[in-house]
């Protein structure tokens, strides 16, 4: 068997949820308030490094090959599509307050049902669990450092959407804040 096909079907994975994300966008309500295209630029620019450094064919920047297991590679497309789908249900779940960049929408609501109830980000939850497949199906350093460079343009945007989200709605986001964890869906002890 081909050991490029885990990787090639990987990115037709990301394809598919490309097409879906970008026909999903048509239907949303009317933007009130938008990122700047300086910040659009940051993050996207280390998304877009770390798609490079994962799914290029050429001579490698870094070392070459991490490891050869064909079962880590098919591991890997597990992970992928469990994390692609994740986002899918949280995009759903948001309906017509999703945005690809951060904004605030009109009579924009905050969603806490859901995948919502486990993480506050479950789109970065997804999309991160998703690179990380993608990165073991790659099985080079260069698919590691990609990793890398997405989970932190993630954070870069996460960030960001805190602050807004925090200005927009105050408490009732503080108290989202302190009952639901950002990424990754820890049980936090109770308080009284």
């Amino acid at each position: 068997m081909d050991a490029r096909l885990p990787l090639t079907l990987n990115g037709w994975a990301w394809f598919g949820w490309l097409v879906y994300w970008i026909v999903a966008a048509s239907d949303t309500h009317r933007t009130v308030k938008m990122e700047s295209r300086l910040s659009r630029l940051q993050h996207g620019a280390l998304m877009f490094g770390g798609f490079y450094m994962i799914f290029h064919h050429g001579n490698p920047f870094f070392y070459g090959r991490f490891y050869q297991l064909e079962w880590m590679r098919w591991l890997g497309d597990a992970f992928t599509a469990a994390g692609l789908l994740f986002s899918i249900w949280a995009r759903v779940h948001l309906g017509k307050y999703w945005s690809g960049v951060i904004t605030l929408k009109e009579g924009h609501k905050l969603i806490t049902t859901g995948p919502y109830e486990w993480v506050r980000h479950p789109i970065y939850t997804g999309l991160i669990t998703a690179a990380i497949g993608s990165a073991m199906a790659a099985e080079t350093v260069d698919g590691f450092v990609g990793l890398v460079m997405i989970i932190a343009g993630c954070l870069v945007k996460l960030r960001r959407e805190e602050a807004l989200l925090t200005g927009q709605f105050g408490d009732e986001y503080a108290k989202f804040q302190r009952d639901v964890p950002m990424l990754l869906p820890i049980p936090r002890p109770s308080r009284p």
